[in-house]
């Protein structure tokens, strides 16, 4: 199981205001930082691709802003440890993901059917699913098979919401390294 990367913006409290209404809204007051796919929390970095991301993005499912790369992506983007997170994902993972050097493993995500938005942090929740007390400091699930059962049942019981009939389980590490 291989991971790929992408780059999207830091969420957390150095971010003033939209940081306090979030977790107002969300209601969850354990998040100390989101670690999240959320395209609208976490916006990805790279808004155009130039011609040597080529050699490095994913070239398949409307993935062109995913790369294979992560040493690439970085010298891409400027990493700055402040502003940005770096992530290596892992979708539909079978188990834990194997340490990688320079990432720690945060979390799983459920994302939407869509490749757009968490199914846990930003869709209004589902409480007939899951508590939101069940997120780690990451906004993420810590169980495999915790996330699964409950993107499983986001499927079977919220099939009529588009974001939701093909929702994911991804599994999520953080470049932790220089």
């Amino acid at each position: 199981m291989s991971p790929i990367f992408i780059a999207c913006r830091k969420f957390d409290p150095h971010c003033g205001e939209a940081w306090s209404s979030y977790i107002a809204w969300s209601g969850l007051q354990q998040v100390t930082e989101l670690v999240s796919l959320d395209n609208i929390l976490c916006p990805l970095i790279i808004q155009e691709l130039i011609e040597e991301d080529w050699e490095y993005n994913v070239h398949a499912n409307n993935r062109v802003y995913f790369f294979r790369d992560y040493q690439y992506l970085k010298r891409r983007i400027a990493y700055d440890a402040s502003q940005h997170n770096l992530l290596g994902i892992f979708e539909r993972p079978t188990q834990t993901p194997a340490a990688m050097d320079a990432f720690t493993f945060c979390g799983y995500e459920i994302w939407d059917s869509h490749e757009s938005i968490s199914a846990l942090t930003n869709c209004g929740a589902f409480p007939d699913v899951y508590s939101p007390a069940e997120l780690n400091q990451f906004g993420l699930l810590t169980d495999l098979a915790q996330a699964n059962r409950i993107a499983e049942t986001i499927r079977k019981t919220h099939w009529a919401d588009h974001h939701c009939r093909d929702c994911r389980v991804w599994g999520v590490a953080r470049y932790t390294g220089c």
